[in-house]
């Protein structure tokens, strides 16, 4: 069965350009052109993936796309935006976006991340760690802690989730800022450390005194169980 894509733009040469192209790789894909629509369609037809533009008429992509996780909904997003600077794309991906493309972009660019997205959503289940007494379902981004149950944001979940592929490695910030934020070369921000500390907040004893989450200065984070 192909997968099911929503893509939401509403400039429509461009909604049209994309959606023969999707179309043209064998995906089932609906168009729609405000958040408003968007949000409709997705409580009555979930689907594998969405292609969101930033800048929607009424209630932004941006916003959508922060309700939307916020609900719980956890199918991957590929955020459209002409704002390209760091400050921004980091923005993107802390509301929970997947990857960000910038516009204008090639589709052959866009149809790539597509099919890496699915390939993902389409792998081996997530993991469940279990830290002491503390249980992350990184599947449903939830850390249950004594009968507590916080929820982790997706930028937090994969930045977890690649760390505890690597137990006792040390991984540095580039590399975390390359694989998981999708940063190509290196960039001056403060992104990885805040997201770590968000992180010890939610899985750690003492957050001030990590034992799970490393710091390595100068480099990096390194995991251990």
């Amino acid at each position: 069965m192909p997968a099911t894509i929503l893509y939401v733009e509403d400039e429509f040469t461009t909604r049209l350009l994309v959606l023969e192209a999707l179309r043209g790789r064998g995906y089932h894909v609906d168009a729609v052109a405000s958040a408003e629509e968007a949000s409709r369609h997705v409580e009555q037809h979930p689907p594998d993936l969405v292609v969101l533009d930033w800048v929607l008429p009424g209630e932004s992509g941006y916003d959508l796309l922060r309700r939307w996780r916020a609900d719980g909904h956890r199918f991957p997003v590929i955020l459209l935006s002409a704002r390209d600077t760091v400050e921004h794309r980091v923005q993107g991906l802390e509301a929970g976006a997947n990857d960000y493309v910038i516009k204008p972009f090639a589709i052959e660019e866009l149809l790539a991340r597509v099919a890496v997205q699915l390939r993902e959503r389409g792998g081996e289940p997530h993991a469940e760690l279990r830290l002491g007494p503390v249980r992350v379902d990184l599947e449903h981004e939830l850390v249950h802690n004594g009968g507590k149950q916080l929820r982790l944001t997706t930028l937090e979940a994969r930045t977890l989730q690649y760390l505890a592929a690597r137990p006792g490695q040390t991984v540095p910030r580039d590399e975390l800022l390359r694989e998981v934020w999708g940063f190509p070369r290196p960039v001056r921000t403060r992104a990885v450390d805040n997201t770590i500390s968000r992180l010890r907040g939610k899985i750690e004893p003492e957050p001030n005194q990590p034992r799970h989450i490393i710091t390595v200065h100068g480099v990096g984070y390194r995991f251990q169980p």
